[in-house]
């Protein structure tokens, strides 16, 4: 039959239907029911910001020449990771019950992440031709203010 003892069907089945319960999913892991609920927000909003910055990308796809695409696409990419870096760290201070003082100075790291990512594309760009550099920054301008909608959805949403 079963040449090792351990691996009985029946101890099997058991283990497994401990894995599959919500008690044993439970179980599995070390955070509290606030934390798992932040990681869920969080994925949740990193999904969502994906899916609007593909249909942005998809947009300019059509709108923006050949050659400004790649940066248009950077542009994006860059306000994506700006935005959810930002919606982590302002429901991280929200699942953590912070006053309103530490609140805004998450959501001020949010600005300034922003602001670091706009620097970087300001100094990634300098040199090069105008249209890469408005294709560069324009992209960015729009991320930002179309995934501040997802991000304001996602914090307004959490309690």
């Amino acid at each position: 039959m079963v040449d090792k003892p351990w691996m009985q069907s029946s101890q099997l089945n058991h283990y497994f239907y401990f894995l599959g319960s919500p008690r044993g999913f439970q179980l599995g892991f070390t955070f509290s029911s606030e934390a798992q609920k932040c990681l869920r927000q969080i994925a949740l909003s990193a999904i969502e910001g994906a899916v609007v910055a593909a249909i942005i990308v998809a947009g300019l796809h059509w709108l923006v020449e050949p050659d400004s695409f790649v940066p248009a696409v950077v542009g994006i990419l860059t306000a994506y990771a700006a935005s959810t870096l930002s919606v982590a760290i302002l429901l991280a201070a929200r699942s953590r019950k912070v006053k309103f003082d530490s609140f805004m100075k998450a959501y001020g790291a949010g600005v300034a992440i922003r602001a670091g990512g706009l620097l970087a594309l300001v100094v990634a760009g300098w040199g090069t031709p105008t249209p890469v550099q408005s294709a560069l920054l324009a992209s960015y301008t729009l991320g930002v203010l179309v995934l501040l909608l997802v991000e304001y959805r996602q914090v307004a949403h959490t309690g």
